[in-house]
């Protein structure tokens, strides 16, 4: 996610987060929908993730880094009237284990074949966001009898140039410590540049808190500084049925549209831009995003 992102503008924004007076303060978020957290066994941990609904579709969900599965419920329960939903933490996040010893794209990528292996899935399309784009390209490479389809979301999907060493020495220190999970926490704000949804608090406030427990905030940097070497040959592999789903208003990427249009273009996908649209599209328009993802069956 930060190998290519724009350096300048997320230097500026966390230096912000640092310095901003009461940062570190929220409020406890309300208690979570009670939908079932169930758990799959993988050989470094456990996954925890919602299922839900039912039909004869498959699809998979994951969230980028730093996220939870909550944020994609609106999405979910609208997928899952026709559909089996399965939704993820992603390793050491939400209720994922912290047994792990190493966290990136191809390591998610690892545990989601496993899953769908495991569980002989069928009829699989993945909607994935951020780092985790790279993660369901490699998916579909290995998979494309039982992964028919993808949406990727704010995608990184490639690294078009190394983190420098401004980066991670500001990575280090300013998601590390005790203000770490705070400093995250408005960070994932800032990515709702123009339209934040009315719960963008409680959401950021339910980051925190996961964040804050033993070991998280080391995931995230883990991911943050994670190469997708492993994974970017898959996207000479891929080809149909993606639909590359960007905010114009990212403000991860220096050109959204630009780049939205590159990985559509290597995928042999289409785009689907939501104007104004920050980082996390699914949240801004959870209904648009629903009917995006119902054009990856029309033809299968």
């Amino acid at each position: 996610m930060v190998s290519f992102m724009k350096q300048a503008y997320h230097l500026s924004i966390l230096l912000l987060v640092l310095l901003t007076p009461g940062f570190l303060l929220g409020k406890e978020p309300r208690s979570l929908e009670k939908i079932p957290t169930s758990y799959f066994q993988t050989e470094g941990g456990k996954l925890a993730y919602l299922e839900l609904g039912h039909g004869k579709r498959n699809l998979i969900l994951l969230p980028g880094i730093g996220d939870r599965k909550e944020s994609y419920l609106e999405l979910a329960r609208l997928l899952a009237k026709d559909n089996f939903v399965f939704v993820f933490d992603l390793r050491g996040l939400g209720e994922s284990d912290l047994s792990f010893s190493s966290y990136g794209p191809k390591e998610t990528a690892e545990d989601i074949l496993s899953f769908i292996q495991k569980k002989d899935l069928q009829n699989v399309y993945i909607v994935a966001n951020s780092m985790t784009a790279a993660s369901a390209v490699y998916i579909r490479s290995k998979e494309e009898s039982r992964v028919l389809g993808l949406i990727l979301s704010g995608p990184f999907v490639r690294d078009k140039a190394p983190i420098s060493f401004g980066m991670k020495t500001l990575i280090h220190f300013v998601f590390r410590g005790p203000w770490g999970p705070s400093a995250w926490a408005s960070f994932y704000e800032s990515l709702f540049p123009v339209n934040p949804p009315k719960d963008l608090k409680e959401r950021s406030e339910k980051i925190k808190t996961n964040l804050k427990e033993d070991g998280r905030m080391a995931a995230v940097r883990s991911m943050l500084l994670a190469p997708k070497t492993e994974c970017e040959p898959a996207l000479e592999l891929v080809s149909g049925n993606v639909i590359v789903v960007m905010g114009s208003k990212d403000p991860d990427f220096d050109s959204p549209e630009e780049e939205a249009n590159w990985i559509a273009k290597t995928l042999k996908g289409r785009v689907s831009l939501y104007e104004g649209a920050g980082h996390y599209p699914f949240v801004e328009d959870p209904e648009r995003f629903y009917s995006d993802v119902q054009m990856l069956w029309q033809k299968n």
